[in-house]
């Protein structure tokens, strides 16, 4: 009987997914823990961009001065400990073959799918039922993950294999802890995206106590599950927040914008420890900022808030009109070039702001105009510009802003466990994000300046100082209106 026990992993990718440079990670990092271990591959071309599997075997320890084993070569059906699939019905292949054990194997994979020929040559719908392939997987396997790792590299600009690797380590299957890993990754611009798309992956399997991460597309949330876990696990300050939030997104938007606030609220919550308070109060922190983000000020919000009827009783309150007395309430715009590019179209907003020249001799452009609220016309108006909130969804704006505070919540979920004082740092950025036009232009300039600075780079090697350095570059943004000093402080601290 053999002394030494082996960890078997079999990978499954498409080609050009990095498949066989997951295994040389893997492969590196056992080599520099001085365990015996090999790894084969096996290249295919049956579909899409070829079918490619990779097989590792890895000893509990080394053999120096003795007999080397004979590790397998290839798999063997129901003797892998570990599975990971680049994409579903990858998965699904392997399930078919017979690889997983549902009482020894962890199976993980992305909840992706690159649909194969046979697929996308069908007549009708020819895609193979997603919901199936997850309830089998799930029910094969001893231990089941799945998240969608192919977005997760996409948002970090690396490929799936930096994603796979993160969850797999996050597993815990690994025989070494996660810092063995994290040195793989080269020094350069490739090497420091892959290392953030690996920790994400990593911390959002960590984040899970079942082990099922949330996937971005084909888990619909139950709202008032949600809601009633806030309810339960924290205190009615905290509910109350995240009730006032959602109520926020819901008048901003619709029903869908107030289901997308309570989705990542419940991303942030799944690596809050409720027990620690110092991580709740920035949780608080967080979802408000959340809120306030999520509802930013834009053409339609601002005429959408001129014509609430709250308002008109409000400033009647406020001035203690008579009843014999008129009110004329003027609103006063002055759009710039920018402002209506954001709340228009991407494209169009993209062609107003490209073409300038030709935009500035529009007779409204850059021109104060003065609009009573109370008289017919001033209404019409003003409910006209307001209606282009159901267009913001497609608006310039509108992706530039999801798209920074998806970044913002990826790097607070990687820096939470590092850091408190660089997480509450990076809760208080998006205050330097406020109104619109002009305050709005100079608010993302100081935003990305900071971000480039002191974020980016500093979310793999976090140390005590650089939350005091991020609270203090904050201020900085807040309390001068122009840069220079920002940039001096900046260049001080890079």
């Amino acid at each position: 009987m053999s002394d030494y026990k082996t960890i078997s992993i079999l990978i499954t990718a498409l080609g050009g997914e990095g498949g066989g440079t997951l295994m040389n990670w893997i492969l590196e990092c056992a080599r520099n823990q001085k365990l015996f271990v090999q790894g084969t591959s096996v290249p295919g071309v049956a579909q899409r961009t070829g079918s490619t599997s990779y097989y590792i075997e890895i000893c509990d320890r080394n053999f120096h001065n003795e007999k080397e084993p004979i590790l397998s070569l290839y798999p063997k059906p129901g003797r892998v400990d570990i599975v990971i699939a680049s994409e579903l019905l990858e998965a699904a292949r392997v399930l078919e073959k017979g690889y997983v054990n549902p009482d020894s194997t962890t199976l993980i994979t992305s909840s992706s799918r690159i649909f194969t020929n046979l697929e996308k040559s069908h007549l009708a719908d020819g895609r193979f039922d997603q919901e199936k392939i997850l309830k089998t997987c799930k029910n094969m396997s001893k231990n089941f993950i799945c998240l969608d790792l192919n977005t997760i590299a996409s948002d970090h600009s690396t490929i799936v294999s930096a994603t796979m690797f993160g969850a797999l380590a996050g597993s815990g299957a690994l025989p070494w802890k996660k810092n063995i890993c994290e040195n793989i990754f080269q020094d350069n611009i490739f090497g420091k995206n892959s290392l953030l798309g690996f920790n994400f992956a990593y911390e959002q399997v960590k984040a899970n106590s079942k082990g099922i991460a949330a996937n971005k597309k084909n888990i619909k949330i139950n709202e008032e599950n949600i809601i009633n876990k806030i309810n339960d696990s924290f205190s009615d300050g905290f509910a109350n927040i995240v009730k006032i939030g959602k109520e926020r997104c819901f008048d901003y938007q619709n029903n869908k914008y107030s289901e997308l606030f309570l989705k990542r609220v419940q991303k942030i919550l799944l690596v809050i420890n409720k027990e620690d308070p110092k991580k709740v109060a920035v949780a608080e922190n967080i979802i408000r900022r959340l809120a306030l983000w999520m509802t930013y000020e834009d053409i339609p919000r601002v005429a959408q808030l001129k014509i609430k009827p709250d308002r008109f009783k409000k400033i009647k309150k406020e001035i203690n009109i008579k009843s014999n007395q008129i009110l004329l309430i003027q609103d006063i715009f002055k759009p710039g070039i920018n402002e209506i590019a954001a709340m228009l179209p991407n494209k169009i907003g993209k062609w107003f702001i490209k073409n300038k020249k030709i935009v500035s001799y529009l007779p409204f452009i850059g021109k104060g105009m003065k609009i009573n609220s109370l008289t017919i016309f001033g209404f019409i108006v003003l409910k006209f510009l307001s209606s282009f909130r159901y267009i913001r969804p497609i608006s310039l704006r509108y992706k530039e802003e999801q798209r920074n505070i998806d970044i913002w919540i990826d790097n607070i979920i990687l820096s939470l466990n590092k850091s408190i004082s660089f997480t509450e740092g990076l809760a208080d950025m998006p205050q330097i994000l406020k109104g619109y036009g002009d305050t709005w232009d100079r608010g993302i300039k100081k935003y990305n300046k900071i971000n480039d600075a002191l974020i980016k780079n500093k979310l793999n090697n976090i140390v005590e100082k650089d939350g005091l350095i991020l609270k203090e570059a904050i201020l900085i943004s807040m309390n001068d209106i122009e840069t220079e000093k920002l940039d001096i402080f900046l260049q001080n601290n890079l």
